[in-house]
C-alpha cells in the first residue's frame, strides 16, 4: 500500500507545528530578570491602605481626588477627605458657621471618588494651623499616602508650595505626592466664585 502526500495537507501541517510550537515557546520563557528596586517599589505602592487628600485649593484640590483615585486604582484603599478651617488666635477655638461654598467641594471630590468605586469619608475640622492640624489627622488615620493638590500662586514670604503644604511635605511621616496644578488647568467647580481657598496656603 502506498501513501500519496498532498502538497496542500503537508504546509497546512508544517504551519500548524510552526505555530504550535511558537506558542509554547511563548508560554515557557523565562521572563527577564527586574531591575533592582522594580519589584520592591511595586509591592510598596501595592501596599497602600489609606489616602488622605486634604482640600487646600478648592479647584487643585477636587483634581487631587482624581489624582489619588487613579493612583489607588486596583489596590482598594481608603479614602479620607479633610477640609481644616484655620481659626486666627485671637478668636475662640469653635468651629465657623458651615460654609455651603466648602461642602460643596467636599461633595465634588466625594462624587469624583466614587467614580472610581472609592466610598470616601470626608472630615471639615477647625485648627490654629492647617498644616500641622492635617499632618496630625495622618497620623491619627493611619493614612499611608496624602495627596494633595496646589495652584500656582505667588504669596510673599512663602516658598512655591505654600505654607500649609510645604509643612505637610516636610512634617508629614508617610508618603506626600504634591500636584501644583497651572492655574490654566484648573476647573473650578462651582463656589460662588471663590476662587481659592477660604484662608491662604
Amino acid at each position: 500500500m502506498s501513501l500519496a502526500l498532498n502538497p496542500v495537507g503537508v504546509t497546512l501541517a508544517v504551519g500548524f507545528t510552526i505555530g504550535l510550537a511558537g506558542t509554547l515557546g511563548w508560554m515557557l520563557r523565562v521572563p527577564p530578570p527586574a531591575p533592582r528596586g522594580a519589584t520592591s517599589t511595586v509591592r510598596s505602592v501595592e501596599s497602600i491602605r489609606k489616602v488622605l487628600v486634604p482640600i487646600l485649593d478648592l479647584g487643585a484640590s477636587v483634581r487631587a481626588v482624581e489624582l489619588a483615585a487613579r493612583l489607588n486604582q486596583g489596590h482598594k484603599a481608603e479614602m479620607v477627605i479633610v477640609y481644616v478651617h484655620e481659626i486666627p488666635l485671637q478668636a475662640p477655638l469653635v468651629m465657623p458657621e458651615k460654609d455651603p461654598r466648602i461642602q460643596r467641594a467636599l461633595d465634588a471630590a466625594a462624587f469624583i471618588a466614587t467614580q472610581h468605586a472609592i466610598e470616601p469619608r470626608t472630615k471639615v475640622l477647625g485648627a490654629r494651623q492647617a498644616g500641622h492640624r492635617i499632618v496630625e489627622i495622618a497620623r491619627e488615620e493611619g493614612a499611608d499616602l496624602i495627596v494633595m493638590g496646589i495652584s500656582y500662586q505667588n504669596r510673599p514670604n512663602e516658598g512655591p508650595l505654600g505654607r500649609i503644604a510645604e509643612h505637610v511635605v516636610r512634617n508629614a511621616p508617610m508618603e506626600v505626592v504634591v500636584d501644583r496644578v497651572p492655574k490654566q488647568k484648573v476647573s473650578l467647580i462651582p463656589t460662588d466664585q471663590l476662587s481659592d481657598r477660604v484662608t491662604s496656603t
